[in-house]
């Protein structure tokens, strides 16, 4: 079920990404997640009665993952600015996927051979799909992105901590304790929340897509090892890749090419180990 989980996230959330870059340009970061988490928070609404029963504790650990997710994107906003988002993508991604295998190899969660391998083939396929070469590979923007993977790690870890009965309430807490964050950053700023029109509503969309892939990541890891799940949720950027090749005609590197296939490998060697 972890490995079925993941690689539902991994469809969800990349097409959020696909969803996102159609919209690039039309509306400000700070806007676009706005409606993102609003509409991540609205349909984890509808769904996580059906999933769970959770605790107080439940609910207060998925609002500080929410916190957790508002600082990570906000530092790597901030590379993109002051670097490129070849540099500190990839490594905001690689970070957030090693990290919380590692937690959870401490805590006893110890993949054997086959799913070690399919780990580091998984984490380069990861690298290979999303690294831009003409990226400046500025300290700035390999610093910020590294403590944006930290925080992403930190969301994921927490979020999945919760317990077996919570099911993906979590993801509401985290979704509008965010959305709570935006808005209070839109006010310090003075900007408006929202641009209105399709921008907004594919925007919510992204949000309701991208929301439930991380919802199915803490579905399987609060059952079952982290590893497998979060790596296999980790695979996104080749299904965004993947969308756009097949909907917007994007030529393939022989590099994504690659990452492509290397993500294959590495999910089905995770799942026979």
């Amino acid at each position: 079920m972890p490995i079925l989980l993941g690689l539902l996230a991994s469809f969800l959330i990349g097409v959020s990404d696909f969803l996102g870059a159609r919209s690039a340009g039309r509306t400000t970061a700070l806007q676009t997640t706005a409606a993102a988490f609003l509409g991540g928070g609205l349909v984890a609404l509808i769904y996580s009665p059906l999933l769970g029963d959770p605790s107080v504790d439940d609910i207060a650990l998925g609002a500080l993952s929410g916190i957790a997710l508002a600082i990570a994107l906000t530092t790597l906003w901030r590379a993109y600015a002051l670097s490129s988002i070849g540099v500190a993508a990839p490594i905001a991604a690689v970070v957030s996927t090693v990290v919380p295998v590692l937690y959870g190899a401490a805590r006893g969660q110890i993949p054997g051979a086959l799913g070690w391998l399919g780990i580091a083939v998984g984490v380069l396929a990861l690298f290979l799909t999303s690294w831009q070469p003409a990226g400046d590979p500025s300290r700035v923007g390999v610093t910020l992105g590294l403590i944006s993977g930290l925080f992403f790690s930190a969301m994921y870890i927490i979020a999945i901590s919760t317990s077996d009965g919570a099911g993906t309430w979590p993801i509401v807490s985290q979704r509008f304790t965010a959305f709570a964050l935006a808005l209070a950053a839109a006010l310090a700023t003075r900007q408006r929340p929202f641009a209105g029109g399709s921008s907004t509503r594919i925007s919510v969309l992204a949000g309701v897509f991208g929301a439930s892939g991380v919802a199915a990541v803490v579905y399987g890891g609060q059952r079952g090892p982290i590893a497998p799940v979060v790596v296999a949720g980790s695979m996104y950027p080749a299904v965004a890749i993947g969308l756009a090749w097949l909907f917007m005609g994007q030529v393939l590197t022989p590099r994504q090419t690659l990452g492509l296939i290397g993500a294959l490998v590495g999910v089905a060697l995770i799942a026979l180990d």
